[in-house]
């Protein structure tokens, strides 16, 4: 992986992105494929490609943002808690989370429903261990990207917010699932703005 990175930074920006963005493809159509309804052994191999595109996800992010040379021991421990937790995470919602509509009693839907957070816990946790375990430098970029994300959902939640209060729009309430995986994605896009903008 390190050497993918080292060839990586004496391309074009683009060819980096293209790359990147091709993995993003990968991992997402694995992801979609998991939960079809298809056979087990398809779906095995689906989640198989999931999680074997994380950590090239990982190391391919750092060429976006300049990041050359080997990975430190912070990014290294933040991976070894962030794959497991992603694993459990896309387990649950292929073999737990389908049981909910065989299952009546109120407590059990209650216990299937809430168990894709437990590794979401497990994510924040590690994303709160990287950020603490890195440098001043590197807490003030996540601060930054942190409250670029806070803002833009937050803005975003508030203006669709009004319009289904105003009956413009109808939405229901599973639409909150999209709230956290929205703040991550624009906290990595701001995090990369940040570290681009500070080594310009």
């Amino acid at each position: 992986m390190e050497g993918l990175i080292r060839r990586m930074e004496g391309r074009p920006s683009w060819q980096r992105w293209v790359l990147v963005l091709a993995v993003q493809c990968l991992f997402l159509g694995g992801f979609v494929l998991a939960v079809s309804k298809v056979g087990v052994v398809v779906r095995l191999l689906a989640v198989a490609l999931t999680v074997a595109t994380l950590p090239v996800m990982a190391y391919l992010g750092r060429t976006l943002t300049c990041e050359g040379g080997p990975m430190r021991g912070v990014d290294r421990r933040y991976l070894r808690e962030f794959i497991p937790a992603m694993v459990a995470y896309v387990a649950i919602m292929i073999f737990v989370w389908p049981l909910l509509r065989q299952v009546e009693q109120s407590w059990l839907r209650a216990l299937i429903a809430v168990s894709p957070s437990l590794p979401i816990a497990l994510l924040i946790r590690a994303m709160v261990r990287y950020v603490l375990g890195s440098d001043e430098f590197m807490q003030r970029l996540h601060l930054e990207a942190l409250a670029i994300a806070a803002g833009v959902v937050g803005f975003v939640s508030i203006a669709v917010g009004f319009l289904v209060a105003a009956k413009v729009v109808a939405l229901d309430g599973s639409m909150l699932l999209l709230v956290y995986p929205a703040l991550c994605v624009v906290y990595g896009v701001a995090l990369a703005w940040s570290k681009r903008r500070y080594r310009a």
